[in-house]
């Protein structure tokens, strides 16, 4: 239980009044409202009392040996009964996790995948950056696109939560290969974004260019001015020679990019803010249209500021690449 309020000045006085006339420790406490026992403590030696430190219970955890936990867990790959073992801790593995939790700076989060890059990929990526690094307004120029696949059960990969302990268990259900799913293209720019293209099947390079028929010609000037540059990733399909000729008929001009490079595509963040959407609340869909129908009403959702702080972020990350030789950035 907690300890009780100290007693003020006026109290103590009329403990010793009371005590002078020989009432007992008891009837003290009836009068002043007080417990028996608070009266007693205070009558043992009324000149130290409420002196005493209340230190409480020693911590099981110092702060020298949280520093030195949180600095082991961090960014790895390591579980709490490891860092018992590797630290030499007189503690259970429950305590470490408990200190990781409260420490405000550790999360547990999912890695991300990303491609592994060549020393042959670092200089591309640099030498690109560079090229690119005095670029500011042209940003604005540029139409970002890609292809991002949607399951019907959910994103690919784990899904974690914190489990309350008091309430049943959240079950994700799961069907073979996600229960199916769509693959969809979309671009965007400063000026806005298309439309959301389903595709059918898989995409060869001829159906690549009709997806841009469709989804890009006309608009590309409204989202990215009258000269406006395409950006596309350096899939098969998209560098084919049909399509490659196909951009030069067209005027087209098309952005020259690192390959394994989706950290300094900003549509890869677009598609983060999409899939959020799709599945808040742990969302999962019974069929196709379904899924379809949230996907396009979450896309109309994403505002022009959205858009347009992804875009103002080329700087940072070309700085970034810059900074790191060509290595992956955070993006």
């Amino acid at each position: 239980m907690p300890s009780e309020i100290q007693l003020t000045e006026s109290e103590r006085k009329l403990i010793l009044a009371l005590h002078k006339k020989n009432k007992s420790h008891r009837e003290i406490a009836t009068k002043i409202k007080r417990s028996k026992t608070v009266v007693t403590h205070f009558l043992k030696d009324p000149l130290k009392y409420g002196l005493r430190k209340r230190t409480g219970r020693r911590k099981k955890v110092d702060e020298r040996t949280k520093r030195l936990i949180i600095r082991t867990a961090s960014n790895k790959t390591i579980s709490c009964a490891n860092i018992v073992n590797d630290l030499c801790l007189k503690m259970s593995r429950w305590t470490i996790n408990r200190v990781i939790k409260r420490s405000n700076i550790l999360k547990k989060m999912k890695k991300k995948h990303s491609p592994a890059l060549t020393t042959a990929h670092k200089d591309l990526r640099l030498s690109w950056a560079k090229d690119h690094m005095i670029w500011n307004n042209e940003w604005h120029k540029v139409v970002w696109s890609d292809e991002k696949k949607f399951n019907l059960d959910g994103p690919d990969g784990f899904s974690y939560y914190w489990h309350d302990l008091r309430r049943e268990e959240e079950i994700f259900s799961t069907r073979p290969l996600g229960g199916g799913s769509v693959m969809i293209w979309a671009s965007f720019g400063w000026g806005g974004k298309s439309s959301i293209c389903f595709v059918d099947g898989r995409m060869n390079a001829k159906g690549y260019q009709e997806v841009l028929k469709k989804h890009l010609i006309d608009i590309g000037s409204c989202m990215g001015g009258s000269d406006w540059i395409f950006q596309q990733d350096n899939a098969p399909i998209h560098r084919a020679k049909v399509n490659l000729a196909w951009f030069k008929s067209k005027k087209i001009n098309v952005l020259p990019w690192p390959s394994l490079s989706p950290d300094l595509n900003p549509i890869e963040n677009l598609w983060g803010i999409l899939a959020r959407k799709v599945y808040s609340g742990g969302k999962q869909f019974r069929t196709k249209e379904q899924l379809k129908t949230t996907i396009i009403k979450s896309w109309e959702e994403i505002s022009i500021e959205q858009l347009r702080a992804l875009v103002k972020s080329m700087p940072e990350r070309i700085f970034e690449v810059i900074k790191l030789n060509g290595a992956k950035t955070k993006y």
